[in-house]
């Protein structure tokens, strides 16, 4: 077994086998993320539409919203063109049933419209009528093992009050929404809804339309038409909004939107393993060519003897397809047990493929084997082709294996340049993003933990947190953000100083108490000695107290960061102009991820509008024990998910791919050998040495492994420096490239000392 394993065509085999099923089953997966993206949202009707908004700011900032104004819907509703408007507006409720409470369910409130747009259950449901409610089977079994018994039963919503259970309902899985509860939307934020019918500049609700036939919706149109202008504004309403309109198909692609619902999945990584899938088939095929190249070369006196006697093309091939009998059954086997086991953990992994059907898989299943075929039978034939062609074109000699040299080294090529493209952009992006989760983000990410207080038994967080203050100190303060928080508010300031066309200044901002420079381990810059009111910061008395990041100064050019506190500034909270007074200015922090530059912030001192407690402790379990505390790590790894994912599966494929460029390396070195055996008797009679036979040999599949490295880079360069591969707020550098060009480099120094061992090996043999 060992002679065999050693020898190149055991070896050849194996890597044929090995390149062949690495190749199929990735292929596999790749039509089970095709299938998946296809299959989901697939049953919403084609003309259904989700509205979306972008706000312009003055400063060149975007605002981007799954939701839309609410001034939209009355317009809507009126024309012609729209067959009717659906709104769901979403809440995260603590869902109180008996005794039992279930925190943070997805509650979603729907007119009649939406309901029927969405399609949510595969045998239709009606709308749900005031104080009722729908329960998904995946909720209701939270709730109780048998839920056929919670129909007529009743739950209290948080705040919302007391809902009546009338269905449980078996959701369409091929929806990216995929709602807990279902309530009307016209007993419960209907009326909050309409109050902001006249409010073009802020977003409300998550608004559908269904298009009449043939029709198409210019919203460009609609704000100019009815989106009124701010009086002083330097902008138009058109310049400022802009509306558009995505296919309810597409929903469930990652647009980076703070409120985007139900389950998306970036675009960007789904090419990306799409890319990466493609690339590692291509390499299979590669592997599988270079073994069967390395097979029939050894086999040549066969093929030799075949022709001498009359045997013809398709009679050496069907020799061939038979030999290699046991190779396809071996890797039609491993392909499909790899790809049914390896479904199952990558549908935990990627939610996108947990649409997948019984049906679909069968479907994959048998693509996956007719490829096998197709891919066996047309890579052997067109080796027999080649080796019988030169066989016909020349006398019956040993030369003739010298002469199909270049099926191995085209093999070379092939597999050397796209293994270092592949190498060079992984280790680029696995570098940006161990850099990016290892970045100062301004404040303590590593000792601040957070919980949400939104719940039956944590109302006042304010009362929390006092309590935990007064026994371990000023370690925990509340606030109305949290680590990577998706959410974004933004408020526009101006000081009594500016001109018309500079008052509208927008600004980061959140509420906080008056601890949360300290527990965020922020540092002062400066502080308001005479008035700093931190103690009394919910007072009346037209004052809003508020803390700045330095980038605050940046929006005020005339004003140093050191004069900060000393100047009034002015800012709409939705109650009219109030006098905003700054206490401090600390250091600059990332609310998310980290940027090219600091977003400036305000944190408006207001205790009474907060909903999630920050902790800043070694030890954060001890202080509070009615929720658990999620540490901003985990938030960090939950903000780059996705990417992670991407970057696992990434390094794995290409860690398959130096294993298998490593295994057809030897058997070529192998095949090398023996091709030239002749003349290297010769050459070791005549006293050369080692380093003479492997510059014999392998001289030139160094200036191949080389040139094709070196293609191979440059495409990979360009796929990082152009972006071809999306990745949100991914900047790469000087020390990417340079890392990604050293990891190459050692891949190449390790195929041609590979080489030069097996040769060595041989020469010692004989």
């Amino acid at each position: 077994m060992l002679k065999f394993l050693s020898s190149p065509k055991g070896l050849s085999a194996i890597t044929g086998i090995f390149s062949l099923s690495v190749g199929t089953i990735l292929l596999g997966f790749m039509f089970a993320f095709v299938i998946a993206n296809n299959a989901i949202n697939n049953t919403i009707a084609d003309n259904v539409y989700k509205i979306e908004t972008q706000f312009n700011l003055p400063n060149g900032e975007q605002v981007n919203s799954s939701q839309s104004p609410a001034a939209l819907v009355p317009v809507l509703s009126s024309r012609d063109d729209i067959e009717r408007v659906g709104l769901a507006h979403r809440e995260t409720i603590n869902v109180l049933h008996n005794t039992n409470e279930i925190k943070s369910a997805q509650v979603y409130a729907l007119n009649e419209a939406a309901f029927n747009m969405l399609s949510l259950s595969p045998n239709g449901i009606s709308a749900v009528e005031n104080n009722e409610v729908y329960l998904s089977s995946t909720f209701a079994r939270q709730l109780t093992n048998n839920h056929t018994t919670l129909t007529g039963q009743t739950l209290k919503l948080g705040q919302l009050g007391q809902f009546k259970i009338t269905q449980v309902i078996e959701l369409d899985e091929r929806l990216s929404i995929q709602p807990d509860l279902m309530i009307a939307l016209a007993s419960t934020y209907g009326q909050k809804i309409q109050s902001h019918y006249d409010n073009w500049y802020d977003t409300h609700i998550h608004l559908f339309v269904e298009l009449a036939q043939g029709n198409s919706l210019n919203l460009e149109q609609v704000v100019l038409e009815h989106a009124p202008q701010i009086p002083g504004a330097p902008f138009t309403p058109s310049a400022f909004i802009h509306l558009s309109k995505r296919h309810l198909s597409q929903l469930h692609y990652d647009l980076g939107l703070p409120d985007e619902l139900g389950t998306t999945f970036a675009k960007s990584s789904l090419y990306l393993i799409y890319g990466v899938c493609g690339f590692s088939f291509l390499l299979g095929c590669v592997g599988f060519l270079c073994s069967v190249a390395s097979t029939q070369i050894s086999h040549q006196e066969r093929i030799k003897t075949l022709l001498s006697i009359g045997g013809s093309y398709g009679q050496i091939a069907v020799n061939a397809l038979l030999d290699n009998k046991l190779t396809l059954l071996i890797t039609t086997a491993i392909s499909l047990f790899v790809f049914y086991f390896g479904s199952r953990f990558l549908s935990v992994e990627f939610p996108l493929l947990a649409i997948l059907t019984p049906t679909n898989k069968w479907i994959i299943s048998l693509s996956i084997v007719l490829v096998l075929i197709i891919t066996y039978v047309s890579i052997i034939c067109l080796v027999i082709r080649n080796i019988v062609t030169v066989q016909n074109n020349q006398a019956i000699s040993r030369s003739a294996g010298i002469n199909t040299l270049w099926m191995t080294q085209l093999t070379i090529i092939i597999q050397t340049l796209v293994t270092a493209m592949v190498v060079f952009v992984a280790s680029g992006v696995a570098y940006e993003l161990f850099s990016a989760k290892k970045a100062d983000y301004g404040y303590d990410i590593n000792h601040t933990h957070y919980a949400k207080l939104d719940g039956h038994n944590d109302r006042l967080p304010t009362n929390i947190r006092d309590n935990i203050n007064t026994n371990h100190g000023r370690v925990s303060e509340v606030s109305s953000w949290r680590p990577f928080d998706k959410s974004a508010n933004y408020i526009t300031v101006s000081t009594a100083q500016q001109k018309l066309d500079e008052q509208l200044t927008p600004v980061h901002y959140f509420f906080a108490g008056p601890a949360i420079s300290q527990v965020l381990a922020l540092e002062v810059l400066n502080a308001n000695q005479t008035t700093l009111a931190l103690d009394k910061i919910n007072e009346v008395d037209g004052k809003t107290r508020v803390i700045v990041t330095q980038a605050f100064s940046n929006l005020f050019d005339n004003i140093p960061t050191d004069q900060l506190i000393n100047h009034r500034f002015f800012a709409d909270f939705g109650d009219g102009l109030t006098d905003i007074e700054i206490v401090q200015v600390v250091s600059n922090f990332y609310l998310g991820k980290v940027k090219a530059d600091f977003d400036p912030i305000m944190i408006v001192l207001d205790d009474t509008k907060t909903n999630t407690l920050l902790v800043n402790h070694e030890n954060p379990a001890s202080l509070f024990s009615q929720s658990p505390l999620i540490p901003s790590e985990q938030a960090l790894d939950a903000e780059f998910s996705d990417l992670s994912k991407i970057v696992f599966y990434l390094l794995f494929v290409v860690i398959l791919n130096i294993v298998l460029i490593a295994m057809n390396t030897i058997a070529n070195s192998l095949v090398d050998v023996e091709r030239h055996s002749d003349s290297l008797h010769i050459m070791k009679q005549l006293g050369a040495d080692l380093t003479t036979i492997f510059s014999f040999v392998f001289k030139k599949n160094v200036y191949l492994y080389l040139a094709s490295s070196l293609i191979g880079i440059l495409l990979g360069y360009i796929t990082l420096y152009q972006q071809l591969i999306p990745l949100e707020h991914m900047q790469f550098n000087f020390y990417h490239y340079a890392l990604s060009l050293l990891v190459v480099a050692t891949l190449i120094a390790f195929i041609i000392s590979l080489n030069l061992g097996v040769i060595s090996k041989q020469y010692l043999s004989e």
